[in-house]
């Protein structure tokens, strides 16, 4: 499998909140749910951080797409497949829905390739974020439910890590991580930028992501 895995959900927003056109990009672990160096291996180790379901519920009312960018190696390593990884989202939809029903993941977005597979989704390549651009977005177009072996242009891929931060397409759009990883991906994109405890997740800066005025952590992706 060369490309990327793209889970695709009907897009949901509360009632009374109308989109406002940009994308929260979320790592998984250690931002959605508790990580583990091992890998969440099936539905029943995956366990939400607190305040995980309520930070997402906040983010759809405020009116942003919510897209999950995951790197996990595990698939080309052969411990599991692509319908094990739908397992474990579907369970971790599940679990965000219960503890708040605005908590809906429009989108999931999978690298399932080593560091050394040299793939163009792995973060901090920027691939999994065009892709969550072109599917709420822009011109892709993908079928509802499971998409296997997404291909990214290359030249997505290009980047120039000695410039200055290039200018986002929406201003509002940001990441969250707890890994430099994260922050490069969404630095590539020109995106605001969130670094988090791994051990505390989305709710350590749910208040600054949806302040028009924060700007996002300073990050310099080479030194």
């Amino acid at each position: 499998m060369e490309g990327a895995i793209v889970e695709v959900s009907q897009t949901k927003f509360p009632s009374d909140t109308s989109p406002n056109g940009s994308i929260a990009y979320l790592d998984r672990d250690g931002v959605i749910n508790v990580g583990s160096p091992n890998y969440i291996n099936n539905p029943d180790e995956l366990i939400l951080l607190e305040g995980a379901a309520h930070s997402i519920g906040e983010l759809k009312r405020s009116g942003f797409f919510t897209c999950i960018v995951t790197n996990q190696s595990a698939i080309s390593r052969g411990l599991w497949n692509e319908l094990k990884l739908s397992e474990i989202h579907s369970k971790m939809q599940e679990l965000l829905l219960i503890e708040d029903k605005d908590a809906h993941v429009d989108l999931v977005i999978t690298c399932p390739h080593r560091q050394i597979d040299r793939c163009d989704c792995r973060k901090p390549m920027p691939g999994m974020l065009y892709l969550g651009h072109e599917q709420l977005r822009g011109d892709l177009s993908l079928q509802d439910g499971l998409n296997v072996n997404v291909t990214i242009p290359k030249q997505v891929t290009r980047v120039n890590w000695w410039k200055d931060k290039p200018l986002p397409l929406n201003k509002l759009d940001f990441i969250v991580g707890d890994r430099k990883s994260d922050l490069g991906a969404g630095w590539a994109r020109g995106i605001r930028l969130f670094k988090v405890n791994p051990n505390i997740g989305l709710t350590q800066v749910i208040n600054r992501v949806v302040d028009y005025t924060d700007d996002g952590d300073i990050f310099q992706p080479v030194r």
